[in-house]
């Protein structure tokens, strides 16, 4: 047979001889996988705690709170201050912080601004926060720009509504426009055909002279006549008292005339006739005048109240007009009180992202995460080597035999591991010192929980040595646990991804609690008081596998005894391998 092939089949038996050797090289991995199948197979998308700041809760505030909670993130508010909100991120509470305006509407044309408040130490998730939550905000700002789109277009229709009005009140005003102007016409035409011109008939007054001329000759010669008759009778037989009555009333007749004679002087008549006439002649004229005037009355009148209802009809154009130019003055209010430009309309939403903590370079935001792989595989292989070292040496059957107690074996182990881990940490943190200069104030907290989480680790690999019997096997198993915990971790996958279930026991995972203890320090500073809750957790785990690896112990040194001759078989095999 091929020897090639001989030796492969050797080194396989060598492998699977021992049952727990033969499940930890097939059923480790698979048994990885499907931890982190199972944990990883879930329909929440996110376990993130979005913490919400804002000046005011209003509606729009709410209603964007209520939007994240959809996408099933857990909102927490703070009324009080954002910086609140950064020390929860710092402490690990929160994963981001945002910071909102009160209201979403746009006034000014000024874009509203979001504040992302990140830890950019937690690199994975820095990026499955932004681009979750850009999803919702590029949905908000769109909502935004269709509110903004809507109310332009709701002022454009109010506005052709309201010009359509002041046409309807425009024609009004036409038609009114076209009465005044057809009463006004009315008027002009009634005025222009009303007839003031004088009566130019021509009197004759030439007959009135000379019937005043004939008058007065008549009268002065009866006035002669009354002298001649007054003579004549005193030259009649008579008796003075039958002459005195005929000479008073001849006196009388004559004093009458005398008076006519008077009054007609200067004055020309010809005959009574004549007078008629020209009085007839006046009175006609009279009459037509009167005729006129009455006429001119008339069209006067009805042109008053032609012009009352123009006058009218006027106000009710004045009073339209101003309607019509208050509306348009509104219109254009409204128009003019649109200032939202494009660039508003496109972006309403202006997101700024705030890293917390201080500007560091990318190799510090991962640092933590390496100082503890280095820490937890160095540990791990250290305590399982140790243990294997200490199980195959030949004096491993005579220490059950020396008087010490059994943890005094445990603890020099342990101590083995954390002399060469402890030169390993100062090495690291010195040369750390040349790019963390800023940090050198927490450099020996940072060594303090090195030492801590280097001692949890070097328990579990410890634990790993007595589980298993072949050197090869224990290592195998303390390299998949390792890689399970740098797994389950959150350095590769975010564990917000995982199944809540999942995600409540990883918080236990003491790479996570020694990961977030550095970064705290690195990155925030943070006080012994800040971080004294997750290192007293880490010590706790350290006590509790370091009774688990004494009572495995104890288990072990009973299972020795009670198989003497298996044991006695074994010893020279040790020793003949040693020697």
């Amino acid at each position: 047979m091929n020897p090639l092939i001989l030796l492969t089949k050797k080194n396989l038996k060598l492998l699977i001889r021992s049952k727990s050797s033969a499940l930890v090289v097939i059923f480790a991995p698979l048994l990885i996988i499907l931890i982190l199948g199972l944990s990883y197979s879930t329909s929440s998308q996110f376990g993130l705690n979005i913490g919400v700041y804002s000046d005011s809760f209003t509606e729009d505030v709410n209603t964007f709170m209520s939007t994240l909670q959809e996408q099933e993130f857990k909102i927490v508010k703070y009324e009080v201050s954002i910086d609140e909100c950064i020390e929860d991120i710092k402490l690990g509470f929160i994963h981001a912080c945002i910071s909102v305006p009160e209201s979403f509407k746009i006034t000014e044309n000024k874009p509203k601004e979001v504040t992302f408040y990140l830890d950019p130490s937690k690199i994975n998730l820095v990026y499955m926060i932004q681009e979750t939550l850009a999803s919702k905000f590029n949905l908000k700002s769109q909502q935004i720009s269709q509110e903004l789109t809507q109310d332009i277009l709701n002022k454009i229709t109010q506005a052709k509504i309201d010009i359509d009005k002041r046409i309807e009140e425009l024609n009004s005003i036409k038609g009114k426009s076209t009465s005044a102007s057809s009463s006004t016409e009315t008027i002009r035409a009634n005025l222009a055909g009303i007839n003031l011109t004088a009566t130019t008939s021509t009197y004759n007054t030439a007959t009135l002279t000379e019937l005043k001329e004939n008058i007065s000759a008549g009268i002065q010669t009866s006035i002669s006549k009354i002298n001649d008759a007054a003579a004549a009778i005193d030259d009649v037989n008579l008796t003075s008292a039958e002459k005195t009555p005929i000479k008073n009333t001849l006196s009388e007749t004559n004093t009458t005339l005398t008076n006519t004679l008077d009054t007609l002087s200067g004055n020309e008549t010809v005959s009574f006739d004549s007078i008629s006439s020209l009085i007839s002649s006046l009175e006609d004229d009279l009459e037509t005048n009167k005729a006129k005037l009455s006429a001119a009355s008339e069209k006067i009148s009805a042109s008053t109240l032609g012009l009352n209802s123009a006058t009218d009809t006027i106000k009710q154009s004045i009073t339209a007009i101003e309607s019509v130019e208050s509306g348009l003055g509104t219109i254009k209010a409204n128009l003019e009180a649109q200032k939202i430009t494009e660039e508003t309309i496109s972006a309403p939403l202006i997101t700024k992202i705030e890293k917390i903590g201080q500007p560091v370079s990318f190799l510090s935001y991962i640092f933590p995460a390496l100082l503890v792989i280095v820490i937890m595989f160095s540990s791990l292989l250290l305590g399982t080597s140790l243990v294997m070292m200490e199980k195959n040496s030949p004096a491993f059957f005579r220490n059950y035999f020396l008087p010490l107690k059994k943890g005094t074996f445990i603890i020099s182990i342990y101590l083995t591991n954390m002399v060469i881990t402890m030169i390993q940490i100062l090495i690291i943190l010195g040369i750390s010192l040349f790019f963390l200069k800023d940090n050198l104030s927490v450099i020996f907290l940072i060594g303090l929980v090195l030492i801590v989480s280097s001692s949890v680790f070097s328990f579990l690999g410890m634990g790993m040595g007595y589980l298993f019997k072949s050197e090869e096997t224990g290592i195998l198993a303390s390299i998949s646990l390792g890689s399970f915990l740098l797994l389950i971790s959150g350095v590769i996958l975010p564990l917000e991804s995982v199944s809540t279930a999942v995600r409540k026991i990883t918080y236990f995972n003491p790479f996570v609690i020694s990961e977030k203890i550095i970064r705290e320090l690195l990155f925030f500073n943070s006080s012994f008081e800040a971080i004294w809750l997750d290192l007293l957790t880490l010590i706790g785990f350290a006590v509790v596998f370091f009774l688990l690896i004494l009572i495995a112990e104890i288990l072990v040194n009973k299972h020795v005894f009670n198989h003497p001759n298996k044991n006695k078989k074994q010893v020279p095999t040790a020793v003949k391998r040693k020697e």
